[in-house]
């Protein structure tokens, strides 16, 4: 209208919000990789390496990779495009934030574990990515560019029959991304 004001006017929404999906993205380092045939308690640690599988047809057993799980989405809101979303989600923030995907320490002792370690392998996240897929949704996984690992086989988790699914993600190699701030300078003195 001619008095500079908007005739248009914003649009608010009653709705509640809620959560209606959620995924967890699992920096390295991991526990080794479930036994085919075992029963394996998720997110448990072996610390004897009783379940050890140093490596499988896709995962040489010493590149450093992420996990994503606990993927899900009420039903409600399932065929919605949740589950493409929180997953292209956290591959995003992994792929553009690759320093935060190594474990966090010291940097001097990252740099001794590069040495340690030819140059970065189980230290550096290079892109791989694993998922503990329950065989039930296992074409989800692959919908998103999985893909299963028969060297693991499937087993147990916590009650439900699962397999190994991996991907590659390109990562942009680079150092940490420094977080501007503002250093004010003391006031002059008058004199």
């Amino acid at each position: 209208n001619g008095d500079g004001q908007s005739s248009h006017s914003r649009k608010v929404s009653n709705s509640t919000k809620i959560p209606v999906g959620t995924i967890r993205l699992v920096p390295p380092p991991h526990p080794p990789h479930p036994t085919p045939g075992s029963h394996h308690q998720a997110d448990a640690l072996d610390v004897d390496g009783n379940g050890r599988k140093d490596s499988t047809t896709i995962h040489d057993g010493r590149e450093a990779y992420i996990k994503l799980g606990r993927l899900a989405v009420i039903p409600e809101f399932r065929k919605a495009g949740i589950s493409k979303l929180l997953i292209e989600t956290a591959l995003t923030f992994a792929k553009d934030n690759p320093y935060e995907m190594m474990p966090q320490r010291d940097p001097s002792k990252i740099e001794a574990m590069r040495v340690e370690s030819d140059g970065g392998v189980g230290v550096d996240w290079k892109g791989l990515v694993l998922v503990h897929a329950q065989v039930g949704v296992q074409k989800v996984w692959k919908r998103y560019g999985f893909e299963y690992d028969e060297a693991m086989g499937t087993w147990d988790e916590e009650g439900i029959d699962h397999v190994g699914m991996w991907k590659r993600v390109d990562v942009e190699p680079g150092r940490r991304k420094s977080r501007p701030f503002s250093i004010s300078s003391p006031p002059l003195m008058a004199s």
